[in-house]
């Protein structure tokens, strides 16, 4: 299911411009929304539970065939142990753009809710589509805060105010290739150091080989220049990808810039040039809406970028005679921040309490955990002797349906079929981590909302063919996109941001 978000997150992204405006973590006071909700959890129920609540939730992705013979399980457990049950609605990928944001302006009252960075958990708090919960977690999520980093928490506040409950499980920001190891022994290559390296392979493998129609599994969401240019050390404004500033701290304070007016843009797009040209992918590139997954694993690729877990996925998918192989080509790895993935409490919610019990419960009781996260064991997984898992039916029930929001380090199992030396290759990213600061910051782009919405639709015109080498004259078109991008209101975005990041290196770069 995970390999779809990146897609999703392109759609959720634009819609949200136009549903809620632009928002972040700029350390502005603001928003009737933060007295509404702080007066709402003064107002609901207390922490009794002598009233059954019905409590609702909506999480991303589609809904597994089984799920409601698991949630009768769970309810079985919420009822008995917390006086509750509990609905679950599914919000697909391809809905998300305009029903996640939409659950949260129209009013409906339901309790819990997947958040995260990547569905614009700052904007949607700003707008107090939230509730406060500084004061509600000591007290109803005591056995799972024993658990939380402090930088989780630091990372849920938006004006002093604690939205999110992140998971305590952390990821890394390391973006990799997974290639076609068959295609690697064949052609000479026994390791991928840097993405210059990644591409002299799809080179290599181009010049032998016919039956991929898309060698490098390029398509809208590709991240080849994201990547590109945070393997050089820069780091992206919004946090992950998809972006259209950076930061740059090469001269040792951190200064904002476009993407295109970084000093090394035009070698790249040189180098992009080639790439296409020589046809590492197609020229209708732009128009195709597979994921990079989704083309590994069909075959027609012989490497594509992803994350490890996304490369995990591809070696338990592919075909094993491919030798899939994850390779990192970044030189400096972060822990992601944790409200990468969390959960929230609309301002909606009639029973924030409850909720947080519950909450509670799936973050500090495997039982619980399981049953959401995995199915019914013997049903829907076995684990072996390894404390490793097997999915007996994807068809029927998929692991981790959306359940990312609350996602245990002390629970998460590998499955049975990922690489053998899969804690080898985690341990192997955890030993390369450097902290970074930037990680907390959340940019707020409601100042500058129209330029950045008018840059938004130049990068989309001028850039996105730009840097996929789709040109006859890079300087050229080049220039054109720096001349629109000028008029766009380029200069005032990067101002408003650059005081945005000042203000928090000032106050975090201690």
């Amino acid at each position: 299911m995970k390999k779809l978000r990146r897609s999703a997150a392109l759609l959720l992204t634009a819609s949200m411009l136009a549903l809620t405006a632009c928002g972040g973590n700029s350390g502005k006071t603001s928003t009737t929304g933060e007295q509404t909700t702080s007066a709402k959890a003064g107002e609901t129920e207390g922490a009794g539970l002598s009233e059954r609540v019905d409590l609702v939730m909506y999480l991303l992705g589609p809904r597994p065939a089984r799920y409601d013979a698991v949630l009768e399980k769970f309810n079985e457990l919420a009822l008995k142990d917390l006086n509750c049950t509990l609905t679950v609605n599914f919000i697909e990928y391809g809905d998300m753009a305009t029903k996640y944001p939409l659950i949260f302006s129209s009013g409906e009252e339901f309790d819990l809710a997947y958040g995260g960075t990547w569905v614009n958990f700052a904007n949607l708090a700003q707008k107090g589509a939230f509730m406060p919960l500084e004061d509600l977690l000591p007290k109803y999520c005591a056995e799972s805060m024993k658990l939380q980093p402090e930088e989780s928490l630091a990372q849920g506040t938006i004006n002093g105010h604690i939205y999110a409950y992140p998971t305590n499980f952390y990821t890394y920001s390391a973006y990799g290739v997974t290639v076609r190891g068959d295609m690697m022994e064949k052609y000479g290559f026994n390791e991928i150091k840097d993405i210059d390296q990644y591409m002299e392979y799809l080179e290599a493998v181009n010049a032998g080989e016919t039956q991929f129609s898309n060698l490098a599994a390029i398509g809208q969401d590709h991240v080849l220049t994201d990547i590109y240019l945070e393997s050089k050390g820069l780091y992206p404004v919004n946090g992950g990808q998809y972006g259209m500033y950076y930061i740059d701290s090469s001269s040792g304070s951190p200064k904002v810039i476009a993407a295109h007016e970084w000093e090394g843009y035009e070698d790249y797009l040189n180098k992009a040039k080639k790439w296409s040209d020589e046809g590492l992918w197609p020229k209708s590139a732009l128009s195709i809406k597979d994921t990079s997954t989704d083309m590994v694993q069909a075959g027609v690729a012989a490497g594509g970028f992803g994350n490890f877990d996304q490369g995990v996925s591809n070696y338990q998918l592919c075909d094993p005679s491919w030798k899939v192989r994850w390779y990192n080509v970044q030189p400096n790895v972060n822990h992601l921040a944790y409200t990468q993935d969390c959960m929230v409490v609309p301002s909606s919610s009639k029973h924030p309490e409850r909720a947080l019990m519950l909450l509670d419960k799936l973050k500090t009781d495997e039982t619980y955990y399981n049953l959401l996260t995995y199915g019914i064991e013997g049903e829907d997984f076995t684990r072996d002797e390894n404390n490793r898992y097997t999915c007996l039916d994807t068809a029927q029930f998929i692991p981790e349906p959306g359940t990312w929001g609350f996602r245990s380090q002390q629970f998460y199992l590998v499955p049975a079929n990922a690489p053998a030396d899969y804690e080898e290759q985690k341990q192997a990213l955890e030993d390369v981590t450097v902290a970074n600061i930037f990680r907390n910051f959340n940019m707020d782009t409601d100042p500058v909302k129209s330029e950045y919405a008018a840059m938004q639709n130049v990068y989309a015109q001028y850039n996105a063919p730009l840097r996929l080498g789709m040109t006859t004259d890079v300087q050229k078109d080049l220039a054109q996109l720096t001349e629109k991008a000028k008029a766009a209101g380029n200069d005032k975005v990067k101002a408003e941001l650059q005081r945005q990041v000042d203000e928090f290196y000032a106050a975090n770069n201690k």
